[in-house]
């Protein structure tokens, strides 16, 4: 829907990540709203755990929107996946909660991200030992309660992240994106997703109906309650999930507490 450059800020002198609609979109009404929703819901994001939004407006030659974003320089974690299979629990454990925080401030400001997965997730390097993790991407994002702009009968996001909930087209809550966290800290810890399948309908079955492996079955030595964590965010129901991210955040901390340093 969008091209993203590299491009310099004249007056800050700073580069910055350019995310310009497509001129083949700028005449589509669904494509125009929810790049403009886009805009407004990173508007309302100030996180270091959040890409932050630094400009809008409309290109002059081709009337076509823009947003200015924070230019990030690692990688994602779906590249450090590629390269390094899978990560310690502590490190997978350290990405999950920063993660979290973000996700938590998303929430508080009524939005639901509705695309995570290790693709929107990036490790920026810093000064410690651990790199700063951002959240991007929300381009799928939506407001609690706001207008949809998806076809009926159609799920946006990717599948193997996405709740059953969303599958089985009910409505939707934060705890949603718990679920796909669940199933990111998983598949950072093991290397592979917590459910594969050889076609789509597959895999929606399994989200919606199958019980989700133990991180124990990978590797026995790992503490139960780092196990407990994910199994409680891959829960069924969004009842059945913990309340908030910062709920998430604080039981994976404790959790946490359990690995060899």
């Amino acid at each position: 829907m969008a091209e993203v450059y590299r491009a310099l800020d004249l007056q800050t002198q700073a580069f910055v990540a350019l995310k310009i609609l497509r001129h083949t979109h700028v005449t589509d009404g669904i494509s125009l709203a929810r790049f403009a929703r886009e805009a407004d819901v990173q508007a309302r994001l100030r996180h270091r755990n959040v890409a932050a939004l630094l400009a809008t407006g409309v290109t002059t030659d081709r009337q076509e929107p823009f947003l200015a974003v924070e230019l990030l320089r690692g990688k994602s974690l779906r590249s450090a996946l590629k390269s390094e299979g899978r990560v310690s629990a502590r490190r997978a454990a350290s990405y999950a909660w920063q993660a979290l925080q973000g996700l938590h401030a998303v929430h508080q400001a009524g939005v639901l991200h509705r695309d995570l997965k290790p693709a929107n997730i990036m490790l920026e390097p810093s000064p410690g030992p651990i790199d700063r993790v951002v959240l991007i991407d929300f381009g799928f994002a939506t407001f609690e309660g706001s207008a949809k702009l998806t076809m009926q009968g159609t799920v946006v996001g990717s599948l193997t992240y996405i709740a059953p909930e969303r599958l089985r087209g009910e409505d939707t809550d934060t705890r949603a994106d718990l679920y796909a966290m669940g199933v990111i800290l998983y598949e950072l810890i093991t290397g592979r997703p917590v459910f594969a399948a050889s076609d789509d309908f597959g895999l929606i079955d399994l989200h919606v109906h199958a019980e989700p492996p133990s991180l124990l079955e990978s590797d026995p030595s790992l503490p139960r309650e780092l196990d407990n964590v994910i199994q409680i965010a891959l829960a069924k129901y969004p009842g059945e999930r913990f309340a908030d991210a910062a709920q998430m955040a604080i039981e994976l901390e404790l959790a946490a507490r359990a690995l060899p340093p």
